[in-house]
C-alpha cells in the first residue's frame, strides 16, 4: 500500500491546478492536458505522488504526521483549554530553566499536552 507523501497545502494546490488543466483540456480538445489534469486531481485527493515516491521525497510536515497519529488537530483542540501548572508559579519548572514570557509558558504547556495525548494512545 502506498503511503501519503503529499502535504495538505500541496494537495490543495494539485487539486486546483488539476481542475484548471482538465477544464482547459476539455475546452481546447486536448486529451493529453485532460489526462494530466486528472492525474493531478487524483494525486491531490489520494495525497500520494509516484514521482515524489521515486525520488524519496515528501511534502508532509511533522505537524501533519502528528495530527494523523493523534487523529485531530492539537492546536484547535486545546487552544484555550489549558491550566497553568504549579511549576510555573515563579516561571520555573523541573529543569530549572526560566520561561519569561506567557507565550513560552503556553508553548511548554501545549507541548506537554501533546506529549501526554500521544503517550496515552
Amino acid at each position: 500500500m502506498c503511503q501519503k507523501n503529499v502535504g495538505r497545502l500541496d494537495a490543495y494546490i494539485r487539486i486546483s491546478t488539476g481542475i484548471v488543466m482538465t477544464s482547459m483540456g476539455i475546452m481546447r480538445d486536448k486529451g493529453w492536458l485532460t489526462v494530466l489534469g486528472g492525474m493531478k486531481i487524483a494525486e491531490g485527493v489520494t495525497r500520494y505522488c509516484p514521482m515524489l515516491d521515486l525520488m524519496g521525497l515528501s511534502t508532509i510536515s511533522d505537524e501533519e504526521i502528528l495530527e494523523d497519529i493523534l487523529g485531530f488537530d492539537c492546536d484547535d483542540e486545546f487552544e484555550d483549554d489549558y491550566e497553568v501548572q504549579p511549576e510555573f508559579e515563579h516561571n520555573e519548572h523541573e529543569c530549572m530553566c526560566n520561561h519569561d514570557s506567557e507565550d513560552e509558558r503556553r508553548q511548554y504547556i501545549h507541548r506537554g499536552i501533546k506529549r501526554n495525548q500521544y503517550q496515552n494512545r
